[in-house]
């Protein structure tokens, strides 16, 4: 008769072949290896949402190039025309386009990485594997839809008289520091949002704060150049802000910001990256 194994020896074999529970959550960097092993997945999930989003529209992907367009129309109008913001850009066209095509990409990330458990939590719920890996996809596809409107901003240069420069080369990464940063403020969010539905109905309303104070048809250093310390040193150094003016500063380097900014930039992206990371995996140790 073949002899019964123990639950002690039965436990230290499966330790040995690298086993664990099916509800048990592994240390950081296991978690992090575990997300890294499917990230097939992640980039076939975000893809297959663009494909399914875009079908029901009988345009489809035409409105990822109408939508912009016409809100810098609108913007044009009541901002740049009524309110008289096109003084503050020599080149307000191309000024304004960037900016709405930027703070698109930026809150796309953003809202997509905070409400991914709400949208998709049907999913988490029903197979495991790392969860972060549904707000990484919210990401990507966040970086997939730009990745044709973006190119809007070459033709609108040339046709603006921005004369071409190697920096334009740097656009991709301009996009990509911008998910980054989008997907890392939302990422501090997704649990609680998760938790707390009623989360949810504030998060429209910090996105338009970002909106009216990020410079998108206004230059930020014109308009706050005169309201008191410390408030015009935030308006001015906002990431957001920052993010329109790297995207602008590819083209005109008049509007790129210094190096002191840009490197806070990359390096708070950096931290705040990490911090959503490691929140979400211990919210997601804590079931």
């Amino acid at each position: 008769m073949a002899q019964v194994e123990s639950f002690e020896a039965a436990r230290e074999r499966a330790a040995a072949l690298g086993l664990v529970k099916v509800n048990q959550v592994r240390g950081l960097f296991g978690y992090i290896k575990d997300t890294w092993h499917t990230r097939h997945f992640t980039f076939q999930f975000a893809v297959s949402k663009i494909i399914a989003n875009s079908s029901q529209n009988r345009l489809g992907l035409f409105w990822e190039f109408l939508n912009p367009l016409l809100t810098s129309a609108m913007y044009y109008v009541a901002f740049g025309l009524l309110l008289g913001t096109r003084k503050d850009s020599p080149n307000f066209i191309f000024f304004l386009i960037a900016g709405v095509l930027t703070f698109n990409l930026f809150v796309q990330s953003f809202q997509g990485a905070a409400k991914a458990l709400i949208v998709d939590r049907e999913l988490a719920a029903n197979i495991r594997f790392p969860a972060i890996l549904i707000p990484i996809s919210s990401s990507i596809q966040a970086l997939l839809r730009s990745l044709p409107t973006m190119t809007l901003i070459i033709p609108v240069a040339l046709l603006t008289g921005v004369g071409f420069s190697w920096h334009w080369l740097l656009l991709p990464l301009q996009l990509i520091l911008t998910v980054f940063f989008g997907s890392a403020c939302g990422l501090l969010l997704t649990r609680p949002m998760a938790r707390i539905r009623d989360l949810t109905e504030v998060l429209p309303i910090v996105t338009r704060v970002i909106m009216f104070t990020s410079g998108i048809f206004f230059d930020v250093s014109t308009r706050f150049d005169s309201i008191p310390e410390p408030f015009r040193s935030i308006a001015i150094n906002s990431p957001v802000a920052l993010l329109l003016d790297t995207t602008r500063g590819l083209f005109i380097p008049a509007d790129l910001p210094n190096q002191s900014q840009l490197i806070g930039l990359i390096g708070g992206t950096v931290v705040l990256t990490f911090l959503g990371v490691v929140l979400f995996w211990r919210g997601e140790r804590r079931g």
